[in-house]
């Protein structure tokens, strides 16, 4: 009990989390993890008693966690959109879960408005609607009119939603470190590096300040399109804790009923959000990454506007280069294309190359065999980030997430029309990005790029050099060597010295009692002189052990 409170503050809350894990049938877990006898006998008994139907484990995975509240609803909303760190059928099925918390109460809004922006609510807006217009994890929406007769969208953190979120995680961790201890089958998706990744996650999320700053840069981004609009941020009303953005009035994508009852034109809202999107990656580097399609806004005009920036992703050249190449081996069916860019990504030493390459074979194979028009890019990439996670290979997170956005985008538009081929706007596009690779402009910029990197490797070498160099001459250079097979000969050949040492010190005493039987005269056990009996009787017991741990290996071997 002492570790479990040194490790976790929140007893009381600690505890409500078992028992939820516990009535949701997780009980089995709880045992392998050594916790289940915090649970009180009384609901142990009942619980015998009470017969359920069997679950699947991914259903039950997201009905506890709606039953654990908003920080562990955020945790399934984050691992829906990382099918790279889960199975499939676990990210699909924590698509479901959504963010249906109760409002918080408008005294509270103002309070936490006037305290942060430092003046009353009626200085600061002509008009604020009491009732949000939309309720989340972290945060509620209200809208507002200014006194400048602009209509706006105010952004207001839940009271306490810090130390709550920094409470749960908190035990997440203690949870995730006890997960990889005890189960084998868990520690392969590495639960603590989740749970580090969703700290990181919220941490971005309760800044505010950090969501107006993105939301401004992607204003810059798209300055000007006619296909994309950007809301605009009001620096003079926003705070760590509340964000006023331009309202946007329009349809969220999901909502097909609506766009059809409006009469909008759905392949070009389609064809407008995959540009903007590819647009995001491949030429401005920076792009939404919360792929939930109520972050998506469709307009009268059949443009769209993105709303909600507080996680976004970045693309450098070589991950650009190396998506180019991903989706242009998709396109063109490429499977060498497809197995040299998962490998430029990031393999670990211990991946079989050769199974590696025959699951990709699996997913092109029957691609050449059928029209470019029935390739369906959300299946290949599902299926990739599948093999990526079953070879434990090293995607970037961003480039998961943008895969995730893609595979959003035309699971909606196929709801809408089920004969919608993405590929058909997916093609000109790549091509066009493979062109402009091809371009001497863009070849004479990457020259440039890269010689700088050279000048720069050739200026440090010779300083560089030389400090090896003199490490070597002096004898102090350490070389660090990890191998498995290495240590395991090193374990062998430790083993084995040591049952020579025991050879020959058995040896020793027999010849010893040998000698000692011809020449010792005085006191006797059994007719054999007392030292001789003595060392007769330790080597007995050296062999004895000699023997007994050398069956003892082979059986483990067995």
């Amino acid at each position: 009990m002492f570790h479990l409170i040194k490790e976790v503050r929140d007893i009381k809350r600690f505890n409500q989390i078992l028992l939820v894990l516990f009535e949701e049938g997780f009980d089995f877990l709880l045992t392998k993890i050594n916790l289940k006898h915090h649970i009180p006998i009384t609901k142990q008994l009942k619980s015998r008693l009470r017969k359920s139907g069997e679950k699947k484990p991914e259903v039950m995975l997201r009905r506890t966690l709606e039953r654990l509240g908003p920080t562990f609803i955020k945790f399934g909303q984050v691992l829906s959109v990382r099918p790279d760190l889960i199975p499939k059928e676990y990210s699909k099925e924590l698509e479901k879960l959504q963010d249906e918390v109760p409002e918080f109460p408008f005294e509270e809004v103002k309070s936490i408005i006037e305290k942060e922006l430092g003046k009353s609510i009626g200085h600061l807006f002509l008009h604020f609607e009491k009732k949000p217009i939309a309720s989340a994890s972290i945060s509620q929406v209200h809208k507002a009119v200014l006194k400048t007769g602009e209509k706006v969208a105010v952004k207001v953190q839940r009271p306490d939603v810090k130390r709550i979120m920094e409470t749960d995680i908190e035990i997440m961790f203690y949870f995730a470190n006890l997960l990889e201890k005890h189960m084998e089958r868990i520690k392969r998706f590495n639960p603590v590096k989740i749970v580090s990744e969703f700290k990181d996650w919220t941490e971005k999320e309760l800044d505010f300040r950090l969501e107006a700053r993105n939301a401004k840069r992607f204003l810059q981004n798209f300055k000007g399109s006619k296909t994309v609009r950007i809301p605009r941020v009001y620096d003079e009303l926003t705070s760590e804790k509340v964000l006023t953005l331009q309202f946007i009035d329009g349809v969220e994508l999901h909502d097909i009923k609506e766009i059809k009852r409006r009469k909008l034109d759905f392949n070009e809202i389609i064809k407008n959000g995959f540009n903007a999107i590819m647009t995001q990656v491949f030429v401005h580097g920076i792009f939404h990454a919360d792929p939930h399609p109520g972050n998506i806004i469709v307009m009268r005009d059949n443009s769209i506007a993105f709303i909600d920036f507080g996680i976004v992703g970045f693309f450098d050249d070589k991950l650009k280069n190396k998506c180019t190449d991903l989706l242009y081996g998709i396109v063109m069916q490429d499977e060498d294309s497809i197995m040299e860019t998962l490998a430029g990504m990031g393999m670990e030493e211990d991946v079989d190359y050769e199974e590696l390459k025959s699951d990709i074979g699996c997913i092109i194979q029957p691609l050449q065999h059928s029209s470019i028009k029935d390739i369906k890019i959300s299946r290949v990439l599902e299926e990739i980030l599948d093999i990526a996670l079953k070879h434990r290979l090293k995607v970037p997170a961003s480039f998961v997430l943008f895969g995730k956005t893609i595979i959003t985008l035309e699971g909606i538009a196929l709801e809408y029309d089920p004969s919608f081929k993405l590929i058909d706007t997916a093609k000109p596009f790549i091509e066009k990005i493979i062109a402009r690779r091809s371009n001497p402009i863009y070849a004479w910029k990457n020259f440039v790029h890269n010689m700088s990197k050279y000048r720069k490797f050739a200026e440090e070498f010779p300083e560089k050099a030389e400090k090896a160099l003199d490490k070597i001459q002096r004898g102090t250079i350490k070389v660090d060597i990890e191998d498995t097979d290495i240590k395991k000969l090193s374990l062998e050949i430790d083993r084995s010295s040591n049952r020579v040492a025991y050879g020959l010190l058995i040896a020793a005493l027999l010849i010893t009692s040998a000698i000692l039987i011809q020449v010792q005269k005085g006191p006797t056990i059994l007719g054999v002189p007392f030292l001789s009996f003595f060392s007769f009787f330790f080597a007995s017991i050296l062999m004895f052990m000699l023997f007994f741990s050398i069956i003892m290996e082979r059986m483990r071997h067995w």
